[in-house]
């Protein structure tokens, strides 16, 4: 199976967009989604504050997207470590001097039974998934109000909408996430802030990688996923800095899925799969 190359595929397709000089937030910005997402703003002329709980993968990046011409900085944030968010706001802000765009595709993921998953694991789930998705917007937010063109995004799961297996706290947490991303948009939707959040389906991630054999992916992609091919985290990007662009002013309070397919893949099974799976165009 042909996954593509993440270079063949442009990261500027908004370059003559309105997001020239809008400043992002991108946290889980040193690897996976959350890197393709920092890249991909910058190189359609936003500036990039690449957050991340691994402080030298977001220094990487960040070094990276300079190195391209872009303008970045890195900062090392526990979502859950209200102290932390706090610095790396504000080093946002006082190197660029505003924040119009935040992006969160920070998780914690940590696999385990219900009957035997320990207390304190379960909890740490929820901590990083939903309050720290919780304390980080709120944080942003009085930043976010001064700006015309302010837009949180969020990431989910696909494991927020069905149980599977050992999933822990992963997926309850992805739910609560979702739900919350909502009600951010209504509450939110008078000061000018869209919310919305991306849910993703298999993507070929580092991540992803750690968790499943690549060609186990593939072999589910194949017979899962209608496109018949795991998604890229450059295809996930795309999403993202759609929804947080103001091209996208009239959207809100939505849940998008990038999944090609996956959440209806189901009823592929009894047919053994896809067929004829289609070439990715580039």
């Amino acid at each position: 199976m042909d996954t593509g190359s993440e270079d063949s595929r442009p990261m500027d397709w908004m370059v003559n967009s309105r997001i020239k000089n809008l400043v992002a937030l991108v946290v889980g910005g040193g690897s996976g989604m959350g890197e393709a997402t920092a890249k991909t703003f910058a190189a359609n002329g936003g500036k990039v504050a690449t957050a991340d709980l691994n402080g030298e993968s977001a220094a990487r990046v960040a070094a990276e997207i300079v190195k391209d011409g872009g303008d970045a900085l890195s900062v090392r944030m526990d979502v859950s470590d209200q102290a932390e968010i706090d610095a790396g706001v504000q080093a946002a802000i006082g190197r660029f001097g505003r924040l119009d765009i935040l992006v969160n595709t920070a998780a914690l993921v940590k696999p385990g039974l219900l009957e035997d998953i320990p207390i304190d694991e379960w909890k740490r789930g929820i901590e990083v998934n939903v309050h720290g998705a919780l304390i980080l917007a709120r944080t942003c937010l009085p930043h976010l109000r001064k700006s015309p063109s302010a837009a949180i995004v969020t990431v989910s799961s696909l494991a927020g909408e069905h149980g599977y297996v050992r999933g822990g706290s992963y997926g309850p947490s992805k739910a609560a996430l979702t739900t919350l991303t909502r009600q951010m948009a209504l509450e939110w939707a008078p000061y000018g802030v869209r919310v919305n959040t991306v849910i993703p389906g298999t993507i070929d991630t580092p991540m992803a990688r750690a968790a499943v054999r690549l060609e186990v992916l593939q072999s589910r992609a194949a017979k899962q996923i209608p496109l018949g091919q795991l998604g890229r985290a450059n295809e996930v990007a795309d999403l993202i800095v759609f929804l947080a662009s103001p091209a996208a002013s009239h959207i809100t309070a939505q849940d998008i899925r990038c999944d090609g397919g996956l959440s209806h893949g189901m009823f592929m099974a009894p047919m053994g799969g896809v067929p004829h799976a289609p070439q990715r165009s580039t």
